[in-house]
Protein backbone atom coordinates (compact mmCIF):
# COMPACT_ATOMS: atom_id res chain seq x y z
CA UNK A 1 0.00 0.00 0.00
CA UNK A 2 2.90 2.38 0.65
CA UNK A 3 4.72 1.76 -2.64
CA UNK A 4 3.56 4.79 -4.59
CA UNK A 5 3.23 4.51 -8.37
CA UNK A 6 4.61 6.93 -10.93
CA UNK A 7 2.45 10.05 -11.34
CA UNK A 8 -0.73 9.56 -13.35
CA UNK A 9 -1.26 12.71 -15.42
CA UNK A 10 -4.37 13.61 -17.43
CA UNK A 11 -4.01 16.42 -19.98
CA UNK A 12 -7.13 18.52 -20.42
CA UNK A 13 -8.05 20.86 -23.25
CA UNK A 14 -11.20 22.66 -22.22
CA UNK A 15 -12.86 25.77 -23.62
CA UNK A 16 -11.20 28.20 -21.21
CA UNK A 17 -7.69 26.81 -21.67
CA UNK A 18 -8.02 27.00 -25.45
CA UNK A 19 -9.09 30.64 -25.31
CA UNK A 20 -6.22 31.61 -23.00
CA UNK A 21 -3.53 29.41 -24.52
CA UNK A 22 -3.07 27.65 -21.17
CA UNK A 23 -1.86 24.05 -21.01
CA UNK A 24 -3.53 22.15 -18.20
CA UNK A 25 -2.54 18.81 -16.68
CA UNK A 26 -4.20 17.05 -13.74
CA UNK A 27 -2.11 14.82 -11.48
CA UNK A 28 -4.67 12.12 -10.73
CA UNK A 29 -3.70 11.10 -7.24
CA UNK A 30 -7.30 9.93 -6.80
CA UNK A 31 -6.29 6.91 -8.92
CA UNK A 32 -3.51 5.69 -6.63
CA UNK A 33 -5.89 3.31 -4.85
CA UNK A 34 -9.69 2.73 -5.07
CA UNK A 35 -10.17 3.47 -1.35
CA UNK A 36 -7.30 5.49 0.11
CA UNK A 37 -5.62 7.92 -2.24
CA UNK A 38 -4.62 11.49 -2.85
CA UNK A 39 -3.18 13.69 -0.15
CA UNK A 40 -4.75 11.58 2.59
CA UNK A 41 -2.36 8.73 1.83
CA UNK A 42 0.67 11.01 1.44
CA UNK A 43 0.00 12.69 4.80
CA UNK A 44 -0.31 9.33 6.58
CA UNK A 45 2.89 7.74 5.25
CA UNK A 46 5.34 9.20 7.75
CA UNK A 47 2.89 8.95 10.64
CA UNK A 48 2.58 5.21 9.96
CA UNK A 49 6.36 4.88 9.84
CA UNK A 50 6.66 6.66 13.20
CA UNK A 51 3.90 4.46 14.66
CA UNK A 52 5.93 1.39 13.73
CA UNK A 53 9.22 2.89 14.93
CA UNK A 54 7.74 3.63 18.36
CA UNK A 55 6.13 0.16 18.64
CA UNK A 56 2.81 1.84 19.39
CA UNK A 57 -0.34 -0.27 19.65
CA UNK A 58 -3.23 2.12 18.94
CA UNK A 59 -3.44 4.89 16.37
CA UNK A 60 -5.75 7.69 17.53
CA UNK A 61 -6.88 10.65 15.46
CA UNK A 62 -9.64 13.23 15.06
CA UNK A 63 -12.27 14.07 12.45
CA UNK A 64 -15.81 15.02 11.59
CA UNK A 65 -18.65 12.96 10.16
CA UNK A 66 -17.44 13.35 6.56
CA UNK A 67 -13.68 13.22 7.17
CA UNK A 68 -11.57 11.84 4.32
CA UNK A 69 -8.72 11.58 6.82
CA UNK A 70 -10.70 9.29 9.15
CA UNK A 71 -11.81 7.22 6.18
CA UNK A 72 -8.22 6.75 4.97
CA UNK A 73 -6.88 6.07 8.48
CA UNK A 74 -9.48 3.40 9.20
CA UNK A 75 -8.80 1.66 5.90
CA UNK A 76 -5.03 1.72 6.38
CA UNK A 77 -5.51 0.38 9.90
CA UNK A 78 -7.47 -2.56 8.52
CA UNK A 79 -4.87 -3.22 5.80
CA UNK A 80 -1.89 -3.03 8.14
CA UNK A 81 -3.45 -4.70 11.19
CA UNK A 82 -3.36 -1.51 13.29
CA UNK A 83 -6.03 -0.73 15.89
CA UNK A 84 -7.52 2.69 15.11
CA UNK A 85 -9.64 5.06 17.17
CA UNK A 86 -11.41 8.16 15.88
CA UNK A 87 -12.49 10.98 18.16
CA UNK A 88 -15.53 12.30 16.29
CA UNK A 89 -16.90 15.83 16.42
CA UNK A 90 -20.44 14.69 17.21
CA UNK A 91 -22.91 13.90 19.96
CA UNK A 92 -23.41 10.23 20.84
CA UNK A 93 -26.91 10.12 19.31
CA UNK A 94 -25.52 11.32 15.96
CA UNK A 95 -23.50 8.11 15.65
CA UNK A 96 -26.64 6.01 15.88
CA UNK A 97 -27.14 6.84 12.19
CA UNK A 98 -23.59 7.24 10.93
CA UNK A 99 -22.74 8.91 7.65
CA UNK A 100 -21.48 6.58 4.90
CA UNK A 101 -17.96 7.76 5.78
CA UNK A 102 -18.26 6.75 9.43
CA UNK A 103 -20.08 3.53 8.55
CA UNK A 104 -17.05 2.53 6.49
CA UNK A 105 -14.74 3.43 9.37
CA UNK A 106 -16.71 1.16 11.70
CA UNK A 107 -16.76 -1.63 9.11
CA UNK A 108 -12.97 -1.45 8.92
CA UNK A 109 -12.62 -1.73 12.69
CA UNK A 110 -12.17 1.86 13.82
CA UNK A 111 -13.52 2.55 17.29
CA UNK A 112 -15.52 5.80 17.24
CA UNK A 113 -15.55 8.06 20.30
CA UNK A 114 -18.05 10.94 20.02
CA UNK A 115 -17.05 14.17 21.74
CA UNK A 116 -18.84 17.52 21.90
CA UNK A 117 -17.86 20.41 19.65
CA UNK A 118 -16.42 22.31 22.61
CA UNK A 119 -14.22 19.40 23.72
CA UNK A 120 -13.23 18.70 20.12
CA UNK A 121 -11.77 22.18 19.77
CA UNK A 122 -9.37 21.40 22.62
CA UNK A 123 -8.17 18.09 21.07
CA UNK A 124 -5.45 16.57 23.31
CA UNK A 125 -5.70 19.39 25.85
CA UNK A 126 -9.24 18.24 26.67
CA UNK A 127 -9.45 16.35 29.97
CA UNK A 128 -12.32 14.29 28.53
CA UNK A 129 -10.33 13.26 25.46
CA UNK A 130 -7.32 12.27 27.55
CA UNK A 131 -9.50 10.33 30.01
CA UNK A 132 -11.16 8.41 27.17
CA UNK A 133 -7.81 7.67 25.55
CA UNK A 134 -6.49 5.97 28.69
CA UNK A 135 -8.44 2.81 27.86
CA UNK A 136 -6.37 2.30 24.71
CA UNK A 137 -2.96 0.64 24.80
CA UNK A 138 0.19 2.58 23.84
CA UNK A 139 -1.51 5.30 21.78
CA UNK A 140 0.07 7.20 18.92
CA UNK A 141 -1.69 10.46 18.10
CA UNK A 142 -2.15 11.70 14.56
CA UNK A 143 -3.35 15.35 14.36
CA UNK A 144 -6.64 16.14 12.62
CA UNK A 145 -6.28 15.79 8.87
CA UNK A 146 -2.89 14.12 9.20
CA UNK A 147 -1.36 17.51 9.97
CA UNK A 148 1.88 18.32 11.77
CA UNK A 149 5.51 18.05 10.74
CA UNK A 150 5.16 14.45 9.56
CA UNK A 151 2.06 15.26 7.53
CA UNK A 152 3.89 18.09 5.76
CA UNK A 153 6.87 15.81 5.13
CA UNK A 154 4.59 13.23 3.54
CA UNK A 155 2.87 15.86 1.41
CA UNK A 156 6.25 16.87 -0.02
CA UNK A 157 6.21 13.56 -1.90
CA UNK A 158 3.23 14.70 -3.96
CA UNK A 159 5.61 16.30 -6.44
CA UNK A 160 7.92 13.25 -6.59
CA UNK A 161 8.27 12.20 -10.22
CA UNK A 162 6.85 15.46 -11.54
CA UNK A 163 9.06 17.26 -14.06
CA UNK A 164 8.61 20.75 -12.67
CA UNK A 165 10.43 22.30 -15.62
CA UNK A 166 7.21 21.64 -17.57
CA UNK A 167 5.03 23.82 -15.32
CA UNK A 168 4.67 27.44 -14.27
CA UNK A 169 1.78 27.03 -11.81
CA UNK A 170 0.64 24.28 -9.42
CA UNK A 171 -2.85 24.45 -7.87
CA UNK A 172 -4.38 22.35 -5.07
CA UNK A 173 -7.23 22.47 -2.57
CA UNK A 174 -6.56 23.39 1.08
CA UNK A 175 -8.25 22.32 4.30
CA UNK A 176 -5.66 22.58 7.09
CA UNK A 177 -2.76 23.94 5.05
CA UNK A 178 -0.70 20.76 5.49
CA UNK A 179 -0.84 19.51 1.90
CA UNK A 180 -0.13 22.87 0.29
CA UNK A 181 2.78 23.39 2.73
CA UNK A 182 4.38 20.17 1.57
CA UNK A 183 3.85 21.10 -2.07
CA UNK A 184 5.45 24.51 -1.50
CA UNK A 185 8.43 22.91 0.27
CA UNK A 186 8.96 20.56 -2.68
CA UNK A 187 8.38 23.19 -5.37
CA UNK A 188 11.11 24.71 -7.49
CA UNK A 189 11.55 28.51 -7.31
CA UNK A 190 10.10 29.19 -10.78
CA UNK A 191 6.82 27.43 -9.95
CA UNK A 192 3.96 29.52 -8.51
CA UNK A 193 1.95 27.43 -6.02
CA UNK A 194 -1.68 28.45 -5.44
CA UNK A 195 -3.74 26.93 -2.65
CA UNK A 196 -7.54 27.13 -2.74
CA UNK A 197 -8.99 26.99 0.81
CA UNK A 198 -12.37 25.25 0.90
CA UNK A 199 -13.51 26.87 4.13
CA UNK A 200 -14.63 30.42 4.81
CA UNK A 201 -12.40 33.00 6.48
CA UNK A 202 -9.15 31.12 5.94
CA UNK A 203 -6.79 34.08 6.32
CA UNK A 204 -5.32 32.24 9.34
CA UNK A 205 -3.92 29.69 6.90
CA UNK A 206 -1.22 32.10 5.71
CA UNK A 207 0.50 31.97 9.11
CA UNK A 208 -0.11 28.23 9.41
CA UNK A 209 1.66 27.61 6.10
CA UNK A 210 4.55 29.96 6.92
CA UNK A 211 5.16 27.95 10.09
CA UNK A 212 5.34 24.74 8.05
CA UNK A 213 7.85 25.91 5.45
CA UNK A 214 11.37 24.51 5.55
CA UNK A 215 12.80 27.76 4.14
CA UNK A 216 11.59 31.23 3.26
CA UNK A 217 9.69 31.03 0.00
CA UNK A 218 7.74 33.70 -1.84
CA UNK A 219 6.39 31.54 -4.69
CA UNK A 220 2.97 30.86 -3.22
CA UNK A 221 -0.41 32.40 -2.48
CA UNK A 222 -3.93 31.47 -1.40
CA UNK A 223 -7.12 32.13 -3.40
CA UNK A 224 -9.69 32.70 -0.66
CA UNK A 225 -12.86 33.29 -2.67
CA UNK A 226 -13.90 29.78 -3.70
CA UNK A 227 -15.32 28.26 -0.50
CA UNK A 228 -18.97 28.45 -1.69
CA UNK A 229 -20.15 29.50 1.76
CA UNK A 230 -17.94 27.34 3.96
CA UNK A 231 -16.59 23.86 4.56
CA UNK A 232 -18.76 21.18 2.90
CA UNK A 233 -21.16 23.89 1.69
CA UNK A 234 -22.33 23.64 -1.90
CA UNK A 235 -24.81 25.14 -4.34
CA UNK A 236 -26.26 24.35 -7.74
CA UNK A 237 -23.52 26.30 -9.53
CA UNK A 238 -20.78 24.20 -7.96
CA UNK A 239 -22.64 20.92 -8.47
CA UNK A 240 -23.38 21.80 -12.10
CA UNK A 241 -19.71 22.59 -12.69
CA UNK A 242 -18.64 19.26 -11.17
CA UNK A 243 -21.16 17.39 -13.31
CA UNK A 244 -19.97 19.11 -16.50
CA UNK A 245 -16.30 18.33 -15.77
CA UNK A 246 -17.15 14.67 -15.28
CA UNK A 247 -19.45 14.39 -18.31
CA UNK A 248 -17.34 16.36 -20.78
CA UNK A 249 -13.79 15.57 -19.69
CA UNK A 250 -14.04 12.41 -17.55
CA UNK A 251 -12.65 14.32 -14.58
CA UNK A 252 -14.46 13.30 -11.37
CA UNK A 253 -14.38 15.94 -8.64
CA UNK A 254 -15.87 16.13 -5.16
CA UNK A 255 -17.96 18.98 -3.77
CA UNK A 256 -15.89 19.46 -0.59
CA UNK A 257 -12.34 19.90 -1.94
CA UNK A 258 -11.39 19.31 -5.57
CA UNK A 259 -14.57 20.70 -7.13
CA UNK A 260 -14.07 24.05 -5.41
CA UNK A 261 -10.36 24.14 -6.18
CA UNK A 262 -10.83 23.30 -9.87
CA UNK A 263 -13.61 25.88 -10.15
CA UNK A 264 -11.20 28.38 -8.60
CA UNK A 265 -8.47 27.42 -11.05
CA UNK A 266 -10.71 28.09 -14.06
CA UNK A 267 -11.85 31.41 -12.60
CA UNK A 268 -8.27 32.49 -11.86
CA UNK A 269 -7.48 31.87 -15.51
CA UNK A 270 -10.49 33.90 -16.67
CA UNK A 271 -9.62 36.89 -14.48
CA UNK A 272 -5.95 36.86 -15.48
CA UNK A 273 -4.45 35.86 -12.13
CA UNK A 274 -3.09 32.83 -13.96
CA UNK A 275 -1.46 34.41 -16.97
CA UNK A 276 -2.17 33.63 -20.58
CA UNK A 277 0.21 30.98 -21.88
CA UNK A 278 0.86 29.43 -18.47
CA UNK A 279 1.57 25.74 -18.03
CA UNK A 280 -0.59 24.57 -15.12
CA UNK A 281 -0.62 21.40 -13.00
CA UNK A 282 -3.71 20.73 -10.87
CA UNK A 283 -3.23 18.24 -8.02
CA UNK A 284 -6.29 16.00 -7.68
CA UNK A 285 -6.21 15.25 -3.96
CA UNK A 286 -8.81 12.47 -4.01
CA UNK A 287 -11.66 12.47 -1.51
CA UNK A 288 -14.32 11.38 -3.98
CA UNK A 289 -16.01 9.30 -1.28
CA UNK A 290 -17.16 12.61 0.18
CA UNK A 291 -19.70 13.01 -2.62
CA UNK A 292 -21.97 10.33 -1.20
CA UNK A 293 -21.64 11.75 2.32
CA UNK A 294 -22.55 15.33 1.49
CA UNK A 295 -25.40 14.28 -0.78
CA UNK A 296 -26.90 11.79 1.66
Amino acid sequence: MLNLPDPIVQSLKIHETSLLDVSLDVKRDDLIDPIVSGNKLFKLIDHLSEFKKLNAKTLITFGGAYSNHLHATAYMGKKLGIKTVGFIRAEAHELERPTPTLADCQKWGMQLEPISRSEYKLKQTSNLVMALSEKYEQPYWVPEGGAGTLGVKGAERILDGVDQSQYDVVVAACGTGTTISGIINASEPHVQVIGVPVLKGATWMFDEIKGNLSKQQQNWDLALDYHFGGYAKQNSRLLGFIESMNNQYQLPLDSVYTGKAFFGLIDLMKCGKIKKGSRVLFIHTGGLQGNRSTSS
